[in-house]
């Protein structure tokens, strides 16, 4: 981890882009426990009609109606519990990484939630960071293992947060992959013949395949915002089915390996957090760097003011 930046203590003036990080802390030891409970309440809907962008409707299982489902946040000791109500048809669960749980807890084939039960999940979140927490049931339609739930868009993030955070603008992003033969409606495919597609209309073999925070392309997704003197935070889930990179234009930061880097690369299931202190205004593009996955919905915008 990078060690304290001089301009934060009125040294040297900040550079471009420079990573910011705070007192070094051994990433294997946990935090102390607070003693503070942190309790969230999911219900599991299937059949929710989400919209991916315009006219692009998929046939979604949701966590509380949203995908990617609500942020679960805590401080680095708390104690967490996450009363899950599945009204599916299948049995479902809830599934976090990284915090501490006994095996009742862990949300695989021994604590699944039946329909129609409601189930105590508890995790003690004494590791800083940020998360995914997923379904890890059955799945619709009879499916088996994790895969069926998180596709159809049981997926969400936990951010834990260090006693010692620098304050920052937040930005989460949770990169997801759908299943396209799922989508109950879509909006009309580019002219085969000049490429040129109306906005709001699919496009590329991988048409709304790819997104972002539960949306595709630019159309859709939100603009992340920035402002030029503040730290921006960045905490990147990948949990979806495929290998992405998560890519923002006009910047660079210190990756986990000590690298200079603008694309860090998530596999299914991984996480970063990596922090730079902004100074570049604009409007910049952030994407995955792979061409499908851009093409089939993975791009937005980063403005900075």
């Amino acid at each position: 981890m990078a060690a304290w930046l001089p301009c934060l203590l009125g040294g040297a003036a900040c550079s471009f882009s420079e990573t910011v990080a705070p007192l070094e802390h051994d990433p294997n030891a946990p935090y102390p426990p607070t003693g503070v409970t942190r309790t969230f309440e999911l219900t599991i809907e299937e059949h929710v009609p989400w919209e991916v962008g315009q006219g692009a409707i998929y046939d979604a299982t949701t966590y509380n109606g949203t995908i990617p489902g609500p942020t679960i946040e805590a401080n680095a000791g708390d104690h967490v519990v996450v009363r899950l109500t599945n009204n599916g048809s299948e049995p479902y669960s809830v599934h976090t990484h990284v915090s501490e749980f006994s095996e009742d807890s862990d949300g695989a084939a021994m604590s699944l939630t039946l329909p129609g039960e409601t189930r105590e999940y508890a995790w003690d979140a004494v590791y800083a960071g940020t998360f995914p927490y997923h379904d890890h049931g059955m799945g619709p339609e009879g499916g088996t293992g994790e895969g069926e739930g998180m596709t159809r868009g049981l997926i969400g993030a936990v951010v834990v947060h260090a006693p010692n955070e620098l304050p920052a603008e937040e930005h989460l992003v949770v990169l997801a992959d759908f299943d396209t033969s799922a989508y109950l409606s879509l909006p009309g495919v580019a002219d085969p013949e000049t490429g040129e597609f109306p906005e709001g209309t699919y496009h590329g073999g991988h048409q709304y395949m790819h997104t972002i925070n539960g949306k595709a392309y630019p159309e859709a997704i939100p603009d992340f915002e920035g402002t030029v003197g503040a730290i921006s935070r960045w905490r990147v889930v990948s949990i979806g089915r495929e290998f992405h990179t998560w890519h923002i234009h006009g910047h660079r930061w210190i990756g986990d390996g000590g690298e200079l880097t603008d694309n860090v690369v998530l596999g299914p299931g991984m996480y970063t957090t990596f922090e730079f202190l902004e100074d570049a205004p604009g409007t910049w593009p952030v994407h995955c760097h792979v061409p499908d996955h851009m093409a089939g919905g993975m791009i937005t915008n980063y403005v900075v003011r």
